[in-house]
């Protein structure tokens, strides 16, 4: 791995509260030599946030909400719409981004060729669209109170597979430990992290501190912008509440 991944994956190991062990010799081992110079020196600060009190959670990654006019079901976390891949590119090509939900059957079914959003296991999870069946693959519980969507066979959420991604936990201080994640393959992009996804009010003010450079980035109102973030690579945030001024 390149020395930016090794920090990428301790990142996501802290925020997940997982044990912080490494099992090699890293004085020795050529892969891990870079931990000599960077993880050994980790800041005290990640292995706090490692160590919070606080309840474990999963890292929030999408919600979806569902606009009867046109159709959409968006990403509550990144605005993208729920697509059918592969699709006509000519005028009215959006229609493969429209949905047609029944609360009756409990299907999401296309608008672009009548087939229903269908769960597939045969090379991991993953959705596509079939003819409609009826079976327990095709149906879809929606949660109108989380946004959650999902499949009555076996209880998944349907996720959006993204390379943009914010992984967040709370800490024992009610701040809230963030992983801005570029999980692309090139570039590099910014990363918006809402307060509203992470549990504080739109207005609140909130000082920003990199973990890994120790440093405090400011008071922002609202949300965070990161500088462009390479790929495969992270910023480690906290983010505590502060008084408005």
């Amino acid at each position: 791995m390149k020395d930016a991944e090794y920090v990428t994956h301790f990142s996501l190991w802290a925020i997940s509260k997982a044990p912080l062990l490494i099992e090699c010799d890293v004085y020795k081992e050529k892969k891990v030599a870079f931990a000599s110079s960077k993880l050994l020196n980790v800041s005290t600060e990640i292995v706090v946030a490692n160590c919070s009190t606080s309840s474990k959670i999963e890292a929030k990654r999408v919600q979806w909400t569902h606009n009867s006019q046109d159709g959409t079901i968006r990403s509550a976390l990144d605005g993208r719409c729920l697509s059918i891949n592969n699709c006509s590119t000519d005028e009215g090509a959006i229609i493969n981004q429209q949905w047609t939900v029944s609360s009756a059957d409990q299907t999401i079914v296309s608008q672009m060729n009548g087939k229903c959003l269908n769960f597939n296991q045969q090379h991991g999870p993953h959705v596509n669209t079939l003819t409609c069946n009826k079976q327990d693959y095709q149906q879809w519980l929606w949660n109108a109170i989380d946004g959650t969507i999902r499949i009555k066979h076996d209880g998944q959420c349907l996720t959006v597979l993204q390379e943009l991604e914010v992984w967040t936990s709370p800490l024992s201080d009610h701040s809230q430990a963030v992983v801005l994640l570029n999980r692309g393959n090139s570039g590099n992009e910014s990363i918006t992290v809402k307060w509203t996804d992470i549990g504080f009010p739109n207005g609140q003010a909130a000082i920003v501190r990199n973990l890994w450079t120790r440093k405090d980035l400011g008071i922002f109102i609202g949300n965070y912008t990161s500088p462009n973030i390479n790929y495969h690579s992270v910023i480690m945030l906290k983010i505590t509440p502060t008084q408005n001024k």
